[in-house]
C-alpha cells in the first residue's frame, strides 16, 4: 500500500512530535540524491542499518504563516552547511524542530566518543551559530518518510530518524493518516509500541556540544 498525505495544521500541536524535513532537502537513493518531495512510496532509499529499503508510505504537515505567527517554535530549524560537521549537512538543510539526527558521540558531553547517538535536531540551534530557527517562509511543508521498521537515512548527508508511530505520535495525526499506518502495520492497533525501534541510545539535547573544527 502506498499513502501521500497532506495535513495543516489546526490546533496548538506539541513540537516534540513535530517531525519531518522540508521540500528540497536531497536523500539518499540507491540513484543518487532524489529531492525528498520527489519521493514515492515503493521508491528505495539507503539506509545506514538495513541497506536499501522502500519508503512504505509518505506523509506531510503544512505549517502556514498564520500557524508560525500563533507557535513561532513551529518553524523550521535550518542547520548551515558543517553545522554539526564535515559533510553534516553538505548544503542548507530545514528540518522540524522535533525531528531527530544521528549525532557522534564526541560531541555529546558524558559519553563515548566512538558511538553514535539519537537527539532532538533543535538542541543543535541552542549552542551554534550555524544553526537557527528559520521563520522566513510564508508557508512549510514538512515531509515524513515511513519504513517497514524505524531507520536511519541521510538528508543532506546528514543522518536523521524515519518517522516513527508510537502511540504519542500516531494520536496527533489526522484521521486518514492514522488509519494508512495502521492498515500498513496491523499490530499497531494491538499493542503499545509494536513498531520496531532503532537500537541507539537517545541523548539528551542539553549534553550537546557545537563542533568548532
Amino acid at each position: 500500500m502506498g499513502f501521500a498525505k497532506k495535513t495543516a495544521m489546526v490546533e496548538k500541536v506539541d513540537r516534540r512530535y513535530l517531525t519531518g524535513i522540508c521540500g528540497d532537502a536531497n536523500i539518499r537513493t540507491p540513484l543518487g540524491p532524489r529531492r525528498v518531495e520527489m519521493l514515492n512510496p515503493g521508491d528505495m532509499v539507503v539506509t545506514r542499518d538495513h541497506g536499501l529499503q522502500p519508503v512504505r508510505m509518505i506523509w506531510t504537515r503544512t505549517v502556514s504563516a498564520a500557524d508560525m505567527r500563533a507557535q513561532p517554535d513551529l518553524a523550521p530549524i535550518r542547520l548551515k552547511p558543517r553545522a554539526i560537521g564535515p559533510m553534516m549537512p553538505t548544503r542548507d538543510l530545514r528540518i522540524a524542530s522535533g525531528h531527530r539526527g544521528l549525532i557522534p558521540g564526541y560531541l555529546i558531553a558524558g559519553v563515548p566518543d566512538d558511538k553514535s547517538y539519537i537527539m532532538r535536531i533543535d538542541a543543535v540551534a541552542l549552542v551554534s551559530d550555524a544553526a537557527y530557527m528559520d521563520r522566513a517562509a510564508d508557508e512549510v511543508i514538512f515531509y515524513n518518510l515511513v519504513f517497514d521498521r524505524h531507520e536511519v537515512f541521510c538528508a543532506e548527508g546528514l543522518p536523521i530518524e524515519s518517522f516513527r508511530p508510537s502511540p504519542k505520535a500516531i494520536s496527533l495525526l489526522d484521521v486518514r493518516a492514522r488509519e494508512a499506518i495502521v492498515d500498513l502495520f496491523p499490530n499497531l492497533a494491538q499493542r503499545r509500541c509494536a513498531y520496531p525501534s532503532l537500537k541507539y541510545t537517545v541523548a539528551q539535547g542539553r549534553a550537546y556540544r557545537a563542533c568548532h573544527a
